[in-house]
């Protein structure tokens, strides 16, 4: 398969939202916990068979776990730096069923062909991203009769002190407006439910599950880091003072700069409603 580098094929909404972040992305992202994993293997029977696509696969918290499960996994992200870094922990892995492909949902339609048919894509915390509508329609003519998508993401399960605290520091060095490289990021009003409801993915399972997560410090400052509101790209001659700051204001939280956080993984699991035949 031809990698897909061409930077007039991505989408103009993303720009370079994730430029700087995946140094910071590979190590201080919270991943997702192996009793995630492991409902996946369960749920849809995975024995090392199957074709597998990662879309929007970001340094591969998804696509690396996963590919012990699978023949060949597919993982796809629009930002070079993201597909550098994946490839680097894959190899470290002694992963060799990985595809890295340097592309995002809107060529979906033109590597249609040349990816072939698939028995799963997973989405992590990237959907939002994405012309939601156009990319399940693109993808129910690439998955299997039994194909699903699986849509995942993690998040805090209530505001600490220290996130606020931390979006204050934001403020301070970047203003109210929210940034996404070298754009605006653009608020997602309609939730994820309501786009799987009028795709031909209308049959919904969901998954939830709480896990318990500890950060300190460094890990805070780097994932603020990997975002694309607060990345080293956007901050530019910025950077050092706000980590500065940042720091200072964590350790005045907590001196022993220890901070627990209950977390959840929330997944969409969808399949194609059956064809009707008369």
């Amino acid at each position: 398969m031809k990698n897909k580098q061409d930077p007039r094929a991505r989408s103009v909404a993303y720009r370079d939202a994730f430029k700087s972040t995946a140094w910071y992305y590979a190590r201080y992202r919270p991943g997702y916990p192996k009793e995630f994993f492991d409902y996946l293997k369960e749920r849809f029977r995975l024995k090392g068979t199957g074709r597998l696509l990662d879309l929007g696969c970001g340094t591969g918290e998804l696509a690396i776990p996963l590919a012990r499960y699978f023949r060949q996994v597919i993982a796809m992200d629009p930002e070079p730096e993201m597909i550098v870094e994946a490839r680097k922990n894959s190899n470290d892995g002694g992963i060799t069923n990985i595809e890295w492909l340097e592309a995002g949902s809107d060529d979906l339609e033109d590597l249609r062909e040349e990816i072939g048919v698939l028995n799963l894509v997973t989405i992590g915390t990237a959907f939002h991203w994405m012309d939601r509508d156009a990319t399940l329609q693109c993808l129910a003519s690439m998955l299997s009769a039994n194909g699903a998508v699986v849509e995942a993401g993690t998040s805090g399960s209530k505001p600490t002190g220290w996130g606020k605290t931390a979006k204050a520091v934001i403020r301070k060095w970047l203003g109210e407006t929210r940034r996404a490289g070298s754009g605006v990021y653009q608020v997602v009003n309609e939730r994820h439910e309501a786009i799987f409801a009028r795709s031909p993915f209308r049959r919904i399972e969901r998954y939830r599950n709480e896990y318990e997560y500890s950060w300190t410090v460094d890990s805070i400052v780097g994932f603020y880091l990997s975002t694309s509101y607060c990345s080293e790209y956007v901050l530019a001659d910025k950077k050092d003072p706000f980590e500065k700051d940042l720091r200072q204001a964590l350790y005045e939280i907590n001196p022993q700069g220890q901070f627990n956080e209950t977390r959840i993984v929330d997944a969409i699991i969808a399949w194609k409603e059956p064809e009707k035949h008369c």
